[in-house]
């Protein structure tokens, strides 16, 4: 089990919140303060108040078989696309030759 940011998830809470803070740009408020998040031990804050995140549950397994699940599809389309493209070459040269077409009269 592990927990979700967008499409990426993370095996502890903790890393987690760790990539989701460190992402967060610093805000300039109007008197020229400087508010960022910061980490303080296991614990991040802003302003000196711990911040309290909450991930939905993931499954990393659960992605993997998603990921096989989606792509074995489209490579098999890939591969009927291609296998008729070749077999297209091999017929249209089969007639080609047959016909004695080389371009040269």
């Amino acid at each position: 089990m592990g927990y979700r940011i967008g499409y990426q998830c993370f095996s502890s809470q903790e890393d987690a919140a760790d990539w989701l803070l460190s992402q967060q740009p610093p805000t300039i408020t109007a008197e020229g303060r400087v508010i960022r998040p910061y980490k303080v031990g296991q614990t991040w804050q802003v302003e000196g108040q711990p911040v309290n995140l909450y991930f939905p549950e993931c499954d990393i397994g659960e992605q993997i078989k998603l990921g096989i699940f989606t792509t074995f599809p489209l490579l098999f389309l890939f591969f009927m696309v291609w296998g008729f493209r070749i077999l297209y070459k091999l017929v249209y040269s089969a007639t080609n030759s047959a016909e004695g077409g080389g371009g040269d009269d």
